[in-house]
């Protein structure tokens, strides 16, 4: 291990970085960076399609909700058409926010400062004194909310910032075969069940996007008490089971955990699982009958997981679904996001009992999440030492180096055993390095 060299560039460094990661090499100190941070603002957050919201959150005409993109607040609404946009959440006059509310109903927005007024779906229709003070040289039309490019794939709504960023389904890929694992739980597709659990901790987002792209390395120790009381329907000599699947190039990667005597779809309702048979192929039948617990991510900072979670320690499990979105605001700093996905078409009954697993595993005071953000932050507080600098401090993403493809798995993408591997990090960490170096998006 060596030190970054005194007075290296920054793009030096970059390089640097992104060879070392398929050999199985990351700096401790990524994680913790003011430089890093920065950049990832500018070709990371402003390139990327980045999630923004469930068509579910916003179903009415009206409906609109605040999100991010990098350190861009956007408004996503739901006009009276019942189409959605998304909007720069800047009034054009002098630039003050539009909309200070996380969620509400609106036709119209309202300027606080003066009083300039725009339909949600962005256009300007309201300005005072416009005869008087303009003197008919504004015009309307040219002074909309700055609108940002959205696309949709199973209910999610993204957006980008970059004119010249490819189609969202080119983007996704194959992954968008695991994608509806969470999202077409049946003929209707999913929905949210209430507002997202919102908090800030001091972690960094990449720590948790990497950790939800399939880390079940972590889980027999990090959260031991799940499998010790009954809580969690595996144990530590299976845990490792299950397939490591990555989409090669695009970043994207979640872990399929498996156990030998846990039948197929266990947890789910039966009038569930067959609307999810209908909804499904063959081929993914084929695979998602044999899961446990799936955990992915999309790149950057979208992850899911959907695992059984028994109420009784030692009962049947129920099946929950959790959607997380990491938002990062500082080094080391992250606005974290969770919410409760269920299928739409399930009985009320079984909603409300994956709702309640959700919140005692997951959520803001979950028991899992409560574990995992504990040595989130101090890998974050660690990170920023000055020993791991000047050291030169690195971390190894050495398992599964000489992993080979599973010819017998059924779903898309660089698949590979057993779950406990590092292939799906070393795809993660090396389009993050390709973006950072504009390898992912420079023409």
């Amino acid at each position: 291990m060596t030190a970054e060299p005194v007075g290296a560039g920054i793009e030096e460094v970059l390089e640097k970085i992104g060879e070392g990661v398929p050999e199985g090499r990351l700096p401790a100190y990524v994680y913790n960076d003011q430089r890093i941070f920065d950049l990832e603002q500018d070709r990371v957050f402003l390139k990327a399609w980045c999630f923004l919201a469930h068509e579910t959150e916003i179903p009415k005409n009206g409906d609109y909700v605040t999100r991010y993109i990098g350190n861009n607040n956007i408004i996503v609404a739901r006009d009276e058409k019942g189409e959605i946009h998304a909007s720069f959440n800047m009034c054009r006059h002098r630039g003050n926010m539009m909309c200070k509310s996380e969620m509400g109903n609106a036709s119209h927005f309202r300027c606080s400062y003066h009083g300039w007024v725009y339909k949600n779906s962005g256009e300007l229709i309201g300005v005072p004194y416009m005869k008087e003070g303009y003197e008919g040289r504004l015009k309307r039309k040219d002074w909309g909310l700055l609108p940002v490019r959205t696309e949709t794939y199973a209910g999610l709504v993204f957006g980008t910032l970059d004119p010249d960023a490819e189609p969202l389904t080119d983007y996704l890929g194959d992954f968008t075969f695991y994608l509806d694992f969470f999202l077409k739980q049946g003929n209707a597709g999913s929905e949210v069940h209430g507002p997202p659990d919102h908090w800030i901790t001091e972690t960094d987002w990449k720590i948790a996007a990497e950790n939800f792209a399939g880390d079940g390395y972590h889980t027999p120790v990090a959260h031991q008490f799940g499998f010790n009381l009954g809580y969690f329907p595996s144990s530590g000599s299976t845990h490792s089971q299950g397939w490591a699947a990555s989409i090669p190039g695009k970043g994207h990667g979640i872990g399929l955990g498996h156990s030998p005597n846990f039948p197929p779809f266990a947890g789910f309702p039966d009038e569930v699982v067959a609307s999810m048979k209908e909804a499904w192929t063959d081929e993914q039948i084929e695979v998602f009958s044999q899961v446990r617990t799936g955990v992915g991510t999309v790149f950057p900072n979208l992850s899911f997981l959907m695992q059984p979670f028994s109420l009784v320690p030692g009962e049947a499990g129920v099946r929950f679904t959790t959607m997380r979105l990491y938002h990062p605001i500082g080094p080391g700093k992250t606005e974290m996001y969770s919410w409760c996905l269920v299928p739409k078409d399930a009985p009320q009954e079984y909603k409300d009992e994956a709702y309640r697993c959700y919140t005692l595993a997951f959520a803001q005071a979950g028991t899992f999440e409560q574990d995992d953000l504990e040595n989130w932050a101090r890998v974050t507080r660690s990170a920023k030492s000055s020993i791991v600098r000047d050291r030169g401090v690195q971390f190894p993403y050495i398992m599964g180096m000489e992993s080979e493809p599973d010819p017998e798995f059924a779903g898309p993408g660089h698949v590979v055993t057993p779950y406990v591997n590092d292939t799906n990090f070393r795809n993660l960490w090396s389009r993050w390095s390709d973006y950072l170096t504009g390898k992912a998006w420079s023409k």
